[in-house]
């Protein structure tokens, strides 16, 4: 597909700076852009590469309109990018209408119209499976399941029995959702299951990445809400409440009852304690260790996490503390020579 600059600009709500009738076939990054492409600028540690990339135009914001190159100037240069990848190089599956012949599909389930089941795919009794619904090989989906429409299942992924899934939820490979939770009472001697009765619901625009695990509840639900992103390889335990809008990066391990607001952000390995609640709009930056609650607004770093601000005044100190301990070691030496003087006798002081 060849656009414009115009044309380009039009569609993602942005102004031409510069000759508007440059042909554009794709996007790339900075660094590997060459004559045709449009490349872009989100963070301003890349504009020293404005004139060194070979790209024919370049996604900016505003405040980088008076640079001297062919621009696309918009409010969110990554949203621009994003919109114009999928414009202009992303080509989008197309699916096979139909149930495959090695599918087990239980006499008692509710498939809905347009439907794609790939080979080997089981599902169990009483479920219902949308209209639309997407299902690769090899995916189990158990008992008393909802599948809602244009939903998107891939290969090997398992829908333990009970589990509700909204519209338009992506669950890629390996990912498990409604397996029993981490609950156990000590006997004193062993360790007594504790039966997992609950549910696991993800509502609606969710997307769940590779080889990540969504645990049941104990009773009640784990509930993920709509419009929330999770990466890869992340656990989230039993009771778990997720908000809104939320963005819960590769290797966060959200621990059992913890309650999560709407719009936050749990940067890549982020392990999180149970029964806390972390606030709206709070953002915890990578390999934090969240050990208590956390108000609405906020943006937490380290382990134990601390205000942003109160943890980088740590930092700064624990990088000076080998020079601290052998200054410590000093003084303590000067205090016991200063002790040692002042306890001997006086004709000796003399």
């Amino acid at each position: 597909m060849e656009k414009t600059l115009q044309e380009l600009a039009e569609y993602v709500g942005g102004t031409v700076v510069g000759d508007p009738a440059i042909k554009i076939t794709g996007v790339m990054g900075i660094d590997d852009a060459q004559e045709g492409y449009i490349t872009f600028i989100s963070n301003e540690k890349y504009t020293k590469k404005i004139h060194q990339t070979n790209a024919s135009a370049i996604i900016v914001s505003p405040k980088l309109k008076d640079i001297k190159r062919d621009l696309l100037v918009c409010k969110n240069p990554y949203l621009a990018f994003a919109k114009l990848v999928e414009l202009l190089m992303y080509k989008k599956p197309t699916y096979t209408k139909g149930i495959d012949d090695s599918a087990r599909i239980d006499k008692t389930a509710i498939i809905g119209k347009d439907v794609s089941i790939h080979a080997y795919t089981t599902i169990g009794k009483s479920t219902r499976i949308g209209n639309r619904v997407v299902i690769y090989p090899c995916v189990h989906i158990g008992d008393h399941c909802t599948i809602g429409d244009d939903s998107v299942i891939y290969p090997n992924a398992v829908i333990y029995n009970d589990t509700v899934i909204g519209n338009r939820v992506t669950i890629h490979s390996n990912t498990v959702i409604g397996s029993s939770g981490f609950g156990y009472a000590p006997d004193g001697q062993s360790y007594y299951k504790i039966p997992q009765t609950g549910i696991a619901v993800i509502e609606d625009d969710v997307d769940i990445g590779a080889n990540t695990t969504i645990n049941r509840a104990v009773i009640g639900e784990t509930i993920i809400r709509k419009g929330t992103k999770i990466d890869s390889q992340v656990v989230i335990s039993h009771n778990v409440e997720i908000g809104e809008n939320s963005l819960i990066v590769s290797q966060v391990g959200i621990a059992g009852s913890t309650k999560i607001g709407k719009h936050v952000t749990l940067a890549g390995g982020v392990g999180v304690v149970g029964h806390i609640k972390i606030g709206d709009n709070v953002t915890v930056g990578g390999h934090s260790g969240v050990a208590k609650d956390i108000p609405d607004n906020e943006t937490y770093l380290g382990t134990p996490a601390l205000p942003i601000k109160r943890m980088r005044r740590c930092y700064v100190i624990i990088e000076k503390l080998p020079e601290m301990r052998e200054h410590i070691k000093t003084l303590e030496k000067r205090i016991k020579q200063l002790e040692e003087r002042d306890n001997l006798p006086r004709s000796t002081q003399s």
